[in-house]
């Protein structure tokens, strides 16, 4: 008897948390003899706290017999009694997802995969916006909702009110919503109990002998190639059987199959209603999808429904700050390319900062992570430029991307956080004002990247939750503004801006560069050019300095030695600087540029 399904929930409610007592009551790992968050692998996500990549693990529980199903504080108790379960045993199959809303379409396509999910809800926080956002693609899919709310032992969880926002929301019982604290393990094995009862088993297609199955993950390994994760819905996978991507058209032949305890363990076969993975032998992971339906090569069925290809909704500039390090980068970069499907990357060549790489993220919190993952495990010292949005050229008039905006707020700060999104040019959709204010914008993705969040989160005490979607592409009055180093273009400095933040984001740029770039021995002009015009300026005046000068007199009298040391050091100090065209700017001013404009 199988049951599939997912733990969803709003960024740092516990799900994996959750993920690892489910572990223990199943007996996959034992308790107090493993990490904490098992499935979060990645340090990086380990240290944040927060889920940044999904992880499937294979379990099986004897469910007890007798009405021992309730509620044990005691969770030690618990684990030792597992022995003596009698009663049927099931095959769970559990994928944690990523709660953050660059990863919503893995947590998308893994809803594709199960019959049904916990809801997790923090007790001190409540419902936010990415539990509604999952909790809707749930819906959306017709799929069994269990939901629980978890921190009850936390100080400052407000059980009764988290239950009254799920109620409202969900539109279900009290007597529905599981209390547990995923910490101690108190009220999880209900949960499980709840997974068994209230989750179907998964239904079989009618021609079982034709193969379908959904990828909803993949990543590299050097020895195996691409490793495809799968959920089958007819049909079965067994090593040697040649495959069909449907949207890929590529074919390739299975070296191994198999399932996750939580590690890859090699199986003969994985048959209709199992989540699994596939070895595939690919040597590039982009040949497979996520999304795309795998089939035997004679079949000609539609694909499963819901593919798209991902594509990435931010670019930013990378630049190692030592220009020797170009080739480490580009290495590293490859390596990350190869376990990481949704990033994008292509070489540039900058006057000031040389050879580097332009890429492309899907959010904000992925650039992030993948240049603390480039600095981190490659030993890279990098200087990112802001993130940009990719605006589209058509017939000489600019489209930018449009996102619908999702703001779960407390009432008390509907006012404020009405005023800055008026600010972020964003435009009014709906309302909803039960326990907490739902509201709804459509706004540019260029001004939700900029200073957005961190101002939502300063003028609601950080209680405030944000989630959006692309939705289209509209005409907008925007043009390349230039910075001007002494006539000379700075690329890296210049961007697609829209025409009424033009004047603004020109007058912090040149500002910014005066106090950043240091007096030389010629004037230095600093300009923006917009539409051909210069709308911002300034100007940072000369000096003269002879370095073989010494308190006003002249280091001579034949000390040679003297007059070399003083040159080699000046020539020290020239190597920490970037050149573009005749002005010299220190490495330093850019880093301290790009970590403040924004």
């Amino acid at each position: 008897m199988i049951r599939n399904f997912a733990i969803i929930a709003h960024v740092d409610h516990g799900k994996s948390t959750l993920a690892d007592r489910l572990l223990e009551l199943t007996g996959v790992v034992k308790a107090g003899k493993h990490e904490e968050q098992l499935l979060d692998r990645n340090p990086v996500s380990r240290e944040r706290g927060i889920t940044i990549k999904l992880a499937p693990v294979k379990m099986t529980y004897v469910s007890p017999t007798s009405a021992e199903n309730e509620t044990i504080s005691n969770f030690k108790f618990q684990i030792s009694n597992l022995g003596s379960n009698t009663g049927p045993t099931y095959i769970l199959n559990l994928i944690d997802t990523p709660g953050h809303v660059d990863f919503s379409y893995e947590v998308d396509r893994t809803l594709a995969c199960v019959e049904g999910v916990i809801l997790l809800v923090d007790a001190t926080q409540g419902v936010q916006a990415q539990t509604i956002a999952n909790a809707y693609k749930a819906l959306d899919k017709n799929l069994v909702i269990i939901p629980v709310v978890n921190k009850i032992d936390m100080a400052g969880a407000d059980v009764p009110k988290t239950k009254k926002q799920l109620i409202d929301f969900l539109g279900v019982n009290e007597d529905e919503i599981f209390s547990i604290s995923a910490k101690t393990g108190q009220g999880v094995e209900a949960v499980l109990q709840a997974v068994i009862e209230k989750i179907p088993p998964p239904k079989l297609q009618e021609n079982e002998k034709k193969l379908q199955a959904l990828i909803f993950d993949s990543y590299y390994d050097t020895y195996k190639g691409v490793i495809a994760f799968v959920r089958v819905f007819s049909g079965s996978f067994s090593a040697g059987m040649s495959i069909k991507m449907a949207h890929g058209g590529n074919t390739f032949i299975a070296s191994e199959v198999g399932m996750f305890h939580p590690d890859l363990t090699v199986c003969d076969e994985i048959k209709a209603g199992e989540i699994g993975y596939v070895a595939t032998n690919l040597k590039d992971i982009h040949a497979i999808q996520i999304g795309d339906t795998m089939q035997l090569p004679k079949d000609m069925d539609a694909p499963l429904a819901g593919y798209k290809k991902v594509q990435p909704m931010v670019y930013a500039s990378m630049f190692p700050t030592e220009t020797s390090e170009y080739l480490n980068l580009k290495k590293a970069l490859e390596k990350l390319y190869l376990t990481d499907s949704a990033l994008d990357f292509s070489g540039i060549y900058s006057t000031a900062l040389g050879a580097g790489f332009r890429v492309g993220f899907l959010g904000l919190l992925h650039a992030d992570v993948v240049r603390e993952r480039l600095e981190r495990e490659y030993g890279l010292s990098l200087v990112l430029t802001p993130p940009q949005v990719e605006y589209v050229e058509k017939n000489g008039e600019f489209l930018e991307p449009i996102v619908k905006v999702f703001i779960y707020t407390p009432n008390d700060y509907t006012g404020a956080v009405m005023k800055v999104c008026e600010e972020h040019r964003a435009h009014f959709i709906t309302m909803d004002n039960k326990n907490q204010i739902a509201l709804t914008y459509e706004m540019p993705l260029s001004e939700l990247i900029t200073d957005f969040f961190d101002r939502l989160k300063s003028v609601t005490s950080g209680y405030a939750s944000l989630d959006w979607e692309l939705i289209r592409h509209d005409k907008v009055e925007a043009h390349k503004m230039e910075l001007l180093l002494n006539g000379d273009p700075v690329e890296e400095f210049s961007e697609i801006v829209v025409a009424e933040r033009a004047q603004s984001k020109a007058q912090f740029l040149t500002h910014r560069l005066h106090k950043l770039i240091p007096r030389q021995q010629y004037e230095v002009k600093i300009q923006a050019r917009f539409q051909g015009k210069i709308i911002s300026s300034e100007r940072i005046s000369p000096f003269r300095k002879d370095v073989m000068m010494h308190k006003g007199k002249l280091i001579g009298g034949g000390d040679f030695g003297r007059k070399r040391k003083v040159l080699e050091k000046q020539k020290e100090g020239k190597k920490l600087m970037k050149a573009v065209g005749h002005v010299e700017i220190p490495k330093t001013a850019f880093m301290e540029l790009f970590n403040k404009k924004n």
